[in-house]
């Protein structure tokens, strides 16, 4: 029975796989086609889509400056929100379910309207931190912010928090210690994959950077939006140019953590 059920089950799992993976795989073979009309296969294959894509000095440019905001929105969001998560559970435990509703309002209100609110805030203020606009930090912010507290949050209801700061505390450690060598290791997993989740997020967010910044300071999406009216090859080149640095990001982040457990497990 036990192996009927495994057997159907990765059946089910392989046929959800293919029926994701067929859209991804129709771009990545568009994006190498040099013409593809009404035939089922293309009717030839070439890479001059992607030889366009990388010598545009303006994809590059957008591409730098979506990931200097989505690094530096990343880190802002992870000094902010890590500290906030373990101060709370530790010593405010009802303070999380605040928290936990405030990271699922940026599902329930409409983009549009917390761009608008966001524009109010941030209106007289023409601040740049690293030559990015102060404005598009806060809203991605508001991006990165559910899936961060929700990835951490799920790692420490893992963890005997008290019981760890009360150990260290009795090893002659103080709080701050407890959260600096003890928590924040243990929190890697959840900060890992929350990070790698939210950076994705950031580099393919549109609605923000077109509203809030615009041509002004032209991110990867902003740019795609600008191009697509030259060429549905060169915009698919450019998407799996974007899926292929996802995934690098992932493997480097998945052997960086498989690195570190076989230093320690040599020492």
């Amino acid at each position: 029975m036990e192996n009927k059920n495994n057997r159907k089950h990765y059946i089910i799992t392989l046929l959800i796989l293919t029926f994701l993976s067929i859209p991804v795989i129709g771009t990545v073979i568009y994006s190498l086609s040099s013409s593809w009309g009404a035939t089922i296969l293309p009717d030839g294959f070439t890479g001059k889509w992607f030889l366009q894509l990388i010598t545009d000095g303006r994809f590059i440019d957008s591409l730098k400056r979506s990931l200097l905001i989505g690094g530096i929105s990343l880190a802002v969001s992870m000094i902010v929100i890590i500290p906030s998560i373990v101060i709370s559970a530790y010593y405010f435990p009802k303070i999380l379910k605040v928290i936990e509703f405030l990271s699922l309002l940026p599902f329930m209100v409409p983009a549009v309207v917390l761009a608008v609110g966001i524009l109010k805030v941030y209106s007289g203020f023409n601040l740049k931190i690293f030559g990015v606009p102060a404005i598009i930090i806060g809203a991605y912010f508001s991006v990165a912010f559910p899936f961060l507290y929700r990835g951490i949050k799920n790692n420490l209801d893992a963890l005997h928090l008290k019981s760890l700061v009360e150990t260290v505390n009795i090893l002659g450690g103080t709080n701050y210690h407890a959260f600096i060598y003890v928590i924040l290791p243990n929190l890697k997993k959840g900060i890992m994959s929350s990070g790698i989740l939210s950076l994705a997020i950031l580099l393919g967010e549109f609605m923000y950077a077109n509203l809030l910044i615009g041509g002004r300071y032209e991110t990867l999406q902003v740019y795609l939006y600008n191009m697509k009216g030259k060429s549905g090859h060169f915009t698919s080149a450019m998407v799996t140019l974007f899926f292929i640095f996802i995934f690098i990001v992932t493997f480097i982040a998945i052997n960086i953590e498989k690195i570190s457990r076989k230093r320690k497990e040599n020492k």
